[in-house]
């Protein structure tokens, strides 16, 4: 495949699900069984843990441009990140849709047009509540991680 393919990161993905690429599945549990460590021991929420480790590379980097200037070198670059006005609008357009596909399928159910559906969502609902209530949402994703 070349680096100008389309499917380029499908295919990635896909070989780092089926262990075709070992080094970076094994990368992608470790990383996942540390934060779910860090995130079930420490009991602080996510927030917390994403906020403070900006706070650190934040600062991090603050000290490193610093201490570049004291020894009279250039400090690091950072690249400007700019999003244009088509992209915003074109990302808003596709969740309008999507949002209003949801909606008219949530109406749907609803309003009970097809029982089959509404029961099967009802039962589904009840079914997370129950494993909801067993295990927090972080533990859910690291079995989801697995489980794929």
């Amino acid at each position: 495949m070349s680096e100008s393919d389309p499917q380029l990161p499908t295919a990635f993905v896909a070989d780092v699900l089926l262990w075709k690429r070992w080094q970076v599945s094994l990368g992608v549990i470790v990383v996942a069984t540390v934060a779910w460590l860090l995130l079930e021991w420490t009991s602080l929420p996510f927030l917390t843990i994403c906020s403070d480790v900006l706070l650190i590379l934040i600062i991090l980097l603050f000290l490193h441009a610093n201490y570049a200037a004291l020894r009279n070198k250039q400090p690091p670059t950072l690249p400007e990140l700019v999003v244009s006005e088509e992209m915003v609008n074109n990302v808003a357009a596709s969740f309008r849709v999507k949002i209003n596909n949801v909606l008219h399928i949530a109406h749907d159910i609803t309003i009970g047009k097809d029982f089959r559906i509404f029961f099967k969502v009802v039962v589904c609902l009840w079914l997370l509540s129950v494993i909801g209530s067993i295990f927090s949402f972080f533990t859910l994703a690291y079995i989801g991680m697995f489980a794929s």
